[in-house]
């Protein structure tokens, strides 16, 4: 069995212990559905995580320390009030879904076609992919992803 540690559906948590940052070897953390503004520092030290769920919560940002997570495949972070994506984000290269429908996204990352795993714009639930229509993007225009995941990362990439 592997290791999971969850929150519970309560709605009422809004930090971890600190002590958490030891289960280096948790592979899936669920914090969906609570009052969580900021993802918890010792999130970041589990680098055992494949599988990090925050959606439904009140964050606002993603710290660059995401980057330390390095063997994460599924990065679900939909409706929440998150503004903008870390450009660190784009170095997870073993991401294979990467879900911020329902956020308050303009734009995304230039460097977001080093996400290669992603494959495809995702629109059903468990899809893997990359989860992003749901947001009032400026940039890119939603045109460009009318044209997918290959359209996006051509529209991204540095000429």
């Amino acid at each position: 069995m592997k290791p999971l540690l969850s929150c519970g559906s309560s709605g009422n948590c809004r930090s971890l212990p600190g002590s958490l940052a030891a289960m280096h070897n948790l592979t899936k953390l669920n914090l969906s559905h609570n009052r969580i503004v900021h993802i918890p520092t010792c999130v970041y030290s589990m680098k055992g995580l494949v599988f990090l769920h925050l959606a439904c919560n009140r964050l606002e940002t993603i710290a660059d320390q995401i980057q330390d997570l390095v063997n994460l495949k599924i990065l679900i972070v939909e409706g929440n009030s998150i503004h903008t994506l870390p450009k660190t984000l784009c170095f997870l290269e073993s991401l294979e879904l990467l879900n911020v429908d329902f956020n308050d996204l303009q734009n995304v990352p230039m460097e977001l076609y080093l996400l290669s795993r992603l494959g495809r714009l995702a629109c059903h639930p468990m899809d893997k992919g990359l989860h992003i229509i749901h947001n009032p993007l400026l940039k890119p225009i939603q045109e460009v992803l009318q044209g997918g995941l290959s359209a996006l990362y051509n529209y991204l990439k540095p000429t």
